[in-house]
């Protein structure tokens, strides 16, 4: 097809634009100074609303100060490194280093040097991130605000940045751009229901829409719509930020009002009829703002024939520092079923009130047997001897209930049995501790039984001798130094409030191989005139140890100076007590029960359910039943998977465009703008799903993809023999700019075949998905095999 021509040629045409992504950079005039610093604060933007969505994660919403400025500090870094014309190792190790710098400032002052991270910063930050693992599966939104939490959040603050900037500023893209702050959004948004979902949504689709202005300006795009016309950067802002202020308006105004959008759910995350999963706080979490407030306020009244500890709970498992519990819950109605108490036992009936424990769980004696006359559905697990709601609703407030306890009456004869010889699986999990618990647990476990008897209760009641005798209640506690634990601490200080005195004396008794666990509720709180009414209130919260001694099942014991538990001071040899006016309490002495040498019968442990409780390295949160996914693995799992995607989105876009830009450089001869013609129509057939083999030639491909383009098949057989025809035939025998001119117009016929045959789901993948064009045959000479 070589054409003749008289006289010189005419100089070449300027190139056909290669068609690409809706996002490709115009090669329109450029933007005005100062354009682009206007679309890295628009970016900025965007990241600093995803960021703001993390106060409604927190208990104490001002926690997202320290991250509104870690993502101002990431998005600034980030800009100063691809000014300074840093390459992508050096500007992400920029990057890994100004998150560490910011991290040791904000979030370890006290173990930095000169705001430098050190050995010891490093150690807390990762027992901080695995203490925040282990609460991540077991809390709800909105949760404190530890620091593993904050360290966590501030390191995806700075990914997200890095990687927005990047797209943004590199590769050129503006879909990918903004994903990973969408991501954080979205990741918040499954955690945590409130009303500032709407005003966060319509902040985000604003600074979006206000980023792809700045990102569309700084291009020199001349129109919003097509190549044509004028109007320049002014226009393009005018209309760009009037649709962006319309469909925030839509957003916020219209969409909550849609028929529809105040329904259930299509995929409800965290309630709903049927098993689903339950994710709170452990009750520890208040217990010690109930005691240093030693609140008045009610929480419940109860109606019993003898005071007990109303017990909410058990926590059987300890990270090191904190105390919780998983289980499976089954409806509760009638009969309870539970391990049968081997010991003596008197039923006690109970009729609970609850007025303001603002709790999933619902107080009992020790071992609830029977539930009557509930005025709302509970349900039960027998291994932890607990009562909740369902998951349907957020607390145990307003309900009332009857319930029958089976209560000990123990004497220290009933609790002699030996040491057994094996223990079953759900007891060798109530033996465990953690790999790092400081070994002056054991140490001093050891050295407080060492005159005792090895029996279980023996030791247990050593223990409990032990800590009464020379610890002192304290409400204020004591505080961890820089390289010790809470335990140690207390241990150290020898003062303490309930809860660190319940968790101490259950590590130290697992460190003996005594099964132990952390029971929680309350104290018996205030009787009526009538005798039987009990009035208990926020002071009366409390924590107390449980140890499983063969033959008698789970007992409670109280290391806790000033208290004593009702109907335990023959074992105990603790008289009844609960919370004084003064709130410290020195140590006193306790008389121990007479010891026995009869050994009473011993019953096997018969679980109600096999929970594997403490056999997974990763917490398992409570569960209604089966049930889906918990929110926190889906919302995890969404975010993990957006941020993976968009990574690999914007690798791979750099490589197209890339292709391009070398596209574009060779495509100054008349061959060079052929094959360039070549290759834009096999990118858009790939995008169609109909990329060439590896070993096709040009013809072959063009014989083979034509049959799917109806009358436009001739076009690419065509333009394949004439790309073919540019590759191979002598340099210098096609100077003609009409072969160019032709091989564009095939090019466009084909492209716009490939277009109109794609379906919608095809064309949406294609504006996010470049992988049909990072085949290897992209990147060689059309019509080579």
């Amino acid at each position: 097809m070589t054409a003749t021509l008289e006289g010189p040629p005419p100089p070449p045409p300027a190139p056909e634009p290669a068609p690409g992504r809706a996002d490709d950079p115009a090669p329109d005039a450029p933007a005005s100074p100062g354009t682009g610093l206007v679309a890295e604060a628009a970016l900025l933007l965007v990241t600093l609303v995803a960021t703001a969505s993390f106060a409604r994660l927190f208990v104490d919403g001002a926690a997202v100060v320290p991250l509104l400025v870690a993502a101002t500090t990431a998005h600034v870094v980030a800009a100063a490194t691809r000014r300074r014309g840093f390459g992508p190792a050096a500007t992400v190790a920029t990057l890994v280093a100004g998150f560490a710098l910011q991290a040791s400032v904000t979030l370890y002052p006290h173990v930095s040097v000169l705001g430098l991270p050190t050995g010891t910063t490093l150690g807390d930050a990762s027992r901080d991130l695995e203490r925040a693992w282990q609460l991540y599966g077991e809390v709800t939104a909105p949760a404190p605000s530890s620091r593993g939490f904050l360290l966590a959040s501030t390191f995806a603050l700075w990914a997200t940045a890095g990687l927005a900037d990047w797209a943004a500023f590199r590769v050129r893209a503006t879909a990918e751009a903004v994903v990973p702050a969408l991501a954080l959004l979205t990741f918040t948004s499954i955690l945590a229901e409130s009303t500032e979902g709407v005003v966060l949504a319509a902040a985000m689709v604003a600074a979006v829409l206000a980023f792809a202005v700045a990102q569309r300006v700084t291009r020199g795009a001349g129109a919003w719509v097509g190549r044509q016309g004028g109007g320049g950067s002014p226009a393009l802002v005018r209309v760009g930020l009037a649709t962006a202020v319309l469909c925030a308006v839509l957003a916020a105004v219209v969409g909550p009002r849609l028929p529809g959008s105040g329904g259930e759910a299509l995929v409800d995350l965290t309630a709903g009829e049927g098993p689903t999963s339950r994710m709170t706080v452990s009750p520890l979490v208040d217990i010690r703002s109930r005691l240093v407030q030693q609140s008045d306020e009610v929480a419940f009244t109860v109606e019993s024939e003898r005071p007990a500890y109303w017990r909410l709970t058990s926590l059987d498992r300890f990270d090191g520092e904190v105390w919780s519990s998983s289980g499976r819950f089954s409806e509760a109605d009638g009969r309870l079923p539970s391990e049968p108490p081997a010991a003596t036992t008197v039923p006690v009936e109970q009729t609970y009130a609850i007025e303001a424990l603002d709790t999933i769980w619902a107080p009992a004696a020790l071992t609830p047997v029977e539930l009557e006359q509930a005025d709302a559905e509970l349900r039960w697990n027998g291994d932890l001897a607990t009562l909740i709601v369902p998951a349907s609703r957020e607390s145990i407030d307003g309900v009332s209930y009857t319930v029958t306890s089976e209560v000990p009456e123990l004497a220290p004869g009933d609790l002699q049995a030996p040491r057994p010889a094996e223990l079953d699986d759900a007891l060798v999990d109530a033996t465990r501790l953690p790999d790092d618990v400081p070994a002056v647990v054991a140490a001093q476990a050891r050295q407080v039984v060492s005159l005792v008897d090895p029996r279980p209760y023996d030791q247990a009641l050593a223990l409990q001798d032990w800590f009464r005798s020379t610890f002192t209640y304290d409400l204020q506690g004591t505080e961890a130094g820089h390289d010790e634990s809470a335990v140690e601490a207390f241990l150290r200080a020898r003062r303490g409030y309930c809860e660190q005195f319940a968790g101490t004396f259950a590590a130290m008794a697992r460190s003996l191989g005594i099964p132990a666990r952390v029971a929680v509720g309350f104290t018996p709180g205030e009787v009526g005139a009538d005798g039987a009414t009990y009035t208990v209130r926020g002071r009366n919260a409390h924590a107390w140890p449980e140890v499983h001694i063969p033959g008698a099942g789970w007992v409670p014991f109280e290391p806790t100076p000033g208290r004593g538990q009702p109907g335990a001071e023959a074992y105990t040899g603790v008289a009844p007590a609960q919370d004084s006016a003064d709130p410290t309490v020195t140590p006193t002495t306790t008389t121990a029960p007479p010891a026995t040498t009869e050994p009473a019968p011993t019953t096997p442990r018969q679980d109600a359910q096999d929970l594997q409780v403490g056999s997974s390295p990763e917490p398992t949160p409570p569960t209604d039943g089966g049930g889906p996914p918990s929110p926190l693995v889906v919302a995890g799992a969404v975010a993990l998977v957006a941020l993976l995607l968009v990574a690999l989105d914007v690798a791979a876009v750099a490589v197209v465009r890339s292709r391009r830009r070398r596209r574009g450089r060779e495509a100054t001869t008349v061959p060079g703008r052929v094959r360039a013609a070549w290759a834009e129509a096999v990118d858009a057939l790939a995008r169609a799903g109909m990329g060439p083999r590896p070993a096709e030639t040009a013809r072959e491909y063009a014989a083979r993809a034509a049959t799917g383009l109806g009358d436009d098949g001739a076009a690419l057989t065509g333009l394949a023999g004439l790309a073919t025809t540019a590759t191979w035939a002598p340099e210098g025998s096609h100077r003609d700019p009409r072969l160019a001119a032709e091989a564009s117009a095939l090019a466009a016929r084909v492209e716009a075949r490939a277009r109109a045959g794609m379906d919608r789901a095809q064309r949406v993948r294609a504006l996010v998905d470049p992988r049909p064009l990072l085949s290897p045959r992209r990147g060689r000479a059309p019509g080579s095999s």
